[in-house]
C-alpha cells in the first residue's frame, strides 16, 4: 500500500480557488499569508477504496493516508486494545507503523480530516489518540449491523464513536434514523476510462458475498435459466460454509480482484443486487449499474426515491412483475440526465466534508 502524506507545493493555490472570479476582488485571506487547512483522508485498504481515490487529482491524493491492514494475532490484538482503551502510552509498542502515527500527528490542528470505511473502534480510538485536529468526520460504509450482530452492542458501538468526538454519516437511512447519524449519498466515481463496449456475455450479472443470500441467488438463477436468459452470479462463501451443487450459482474458492469486476460489469446487459435485511439506502451496485450505465435487478425499493428512476432501468424484486424480466431486459436503456450522478461522484461527494466543524 501507499502511503502519501506530501505537503502542498508552497505557494499553490487549492483547487477550489484557482477559479475565484476577479470581479470579486482579491482572494480572502485567514490571518497573515495563511491558507484555510486542506482536507486530508484516511481509508481503508480495500480494493474498492483504493478504485475511488484514484479518481482523484493528484494533489487531493497527496493528503491521503492509508489505514495499515489489521494483524490476525491474538496477542497483537489483545495490546492493541490495551493500547485503545489506556490513557497513556504503553511502553515500547506501536499500535500502528512509525511513519502512519507521525504522518497522523503532521495533520494541521484546524485541518478537516475524513475516516472513510474505517470501523473498527480500537483503531479509531488510536487514531484519535494521534491526531490534533477535532474536525473529523467518520463515513461508515457499511450498514450497522454488518460489524455487530447485536442490536444492544450496535448502539454500544455507535455510543463509542461519538463519544471520540467524530462526526459520524452514513449511506443508510435506517441507521441514520436509528442510532441518530448523517445521512448523507451513497458514493462510487466517473467510470469513463473502465467502459468498454464488449460483446455481452450475460444478461444479468452478480458478484458479491454470501451473507444468507444464497438461497434466493440461486431460486432466481435457476428460474431466469428456465427462461432461456444467460446469468453469471458469483458468489463468495462464507468460511467453513458448504453449498449444495447447482448450476444457477458459481460458488468462487476466493473473492475476485475489482479490475475483473469490472471486465465482468462491461460483458453484462444487467447487473443483479440483493440487499440484506435491515439495510435500506442505495448500495455500491446500484451506483456501479449507474456508472456503467447497466439496468439493474434489485429488492430494494428505495431506487424508485431516485430523481432519474424509469421502469426502463431499473427493475424491483417482489414490486415489478417477475414475467416481464424478458421484456425489461430486451427494452432500450434510457440516457440519464446531465451532472444526474454528480452527487455520487467521489472528487465531488468528498467536499461536503470540508467545511466541516468539529462535532
Amino acid at each position: 500500500s501507499r502511503r502519501m502524506a506530501r505537503d502542498t507545493q508552497a505557494g499553490e493555490l487549492p483547487s477550489d480557488l484557482r477559479l475565484w472570479p476577479a470581479c470579486l476582488g482579491a482572494l480572502p485571506t485567514i490571518g497573515l499569508n495563511r491558507r484555510p487547512a486542506l482536507m486530508h483522508i484516511i481509508a481503508n485498504q480495500f480494493t474498492l477504496t483504493e478504485f475511488l481515490l484514484d479518481s482523484l487529482h493528484p494533489a487531493q491524493r497527496a493528503d491521503v493516508l492509508v489505514h495499515p491492514k489489521r494483524v490476525k494475532v491474538i496477542g497483537y490484538s489483545i495490546l492493541k486494545a490495551m493500547a485503545a482503551w489506556s490513557p497513556f502510552p504503553l511502553p515500547g509498542y506501536r499500535p500502528f507503523p512509525q511513519a502512519y502515527l507521525q504522518a497522523l500527528a503532521a495533520i494541521p490542528p484546524d485541518a478537516p480530516v475524513l475516516i472513510f470505511g474505517i470501523e473498527n473502534i480500537k483503531d479509531l480510538r488510536i487514531i484519535r489518540k494521534y491526531l490534533r485536529t477535532r474536525r473529523v468526520a467518520v463515513f461508515t460504509w457499511n450498514p450497522v449491523i454488518d460489524y455487530q450482530q447485536s442490536h444492544r452492542v450496535r448502539r454500544l458501538h455507535i455510543q463509542q464513536l461519538k463519544g471520540l468526538g467524530f462526526h459520524v454519516f452514513t449511506f443508510d437511512p435506517g441507521d441514520a434514523q436509528r442510532y441518530g447519524l448523517t445521512l448523507t449519498q451513497q458514493v462510487y466515481r466517473y467510470v469513463d476510462t473502465f467502459r468498454q463496449a464488449l460483446p455481452e456475455q450475460w444478461d444479468i450479472y452478480f458478484l458479491g458475498q454470501d451473507k444468507n443470500r444464497f438461497p434466493t441467488l440461486r431460486a432466481l438463477g435457476e428460474r431466469w435459466q428456465g427462461f432461456g436468459l444467460r446469468t453469471k452470479l458469483r458468489m463468495v462463501p462464507e468460511p467453513g460454509k458448504t453449498y449444495p451443487q447447482t448450476a444457477a450459482v458459481e460458488v468462487l474458492p476466493h473473492s475476485i480482484d475489482y479490475p475483473a469486476n469490472i471486465d465482468a460489469i462491461n460483458r453484462a446487459r444487467c447487473l443483479l443486487e440483493i440487499t440484506q435485511a435491515n439495510q435500506s439506502g442505495l448500495t455500491v451496485r446500484c451506483l456501479e449499474a449507474l456508472f456503467f450505465d447497466k439496468k439493474l435487478i434489485t429488492n430494494n425499493p428505495c431506487v424508485r426515491t431516485l430523481p432519474f428512476y424509469t421502469p426502463a432501468r431499473f427493475l424491483v424484486i417482489g414490486q415489478d412483475d417477475p414475467a416481464t424480466i424478458t421484456a425489461f431486459l430486451a427494452a432500450p436503456l434510457p440516457a440519464l440526465p446531465p451532472g444526474a450522478l454528480d452527487p455520487y461522484d467521489f472528487s465531488h461527494w468528498v467536499k461536503q466534508f470540508e467545511t466541516r466543524s468539529a462535532a
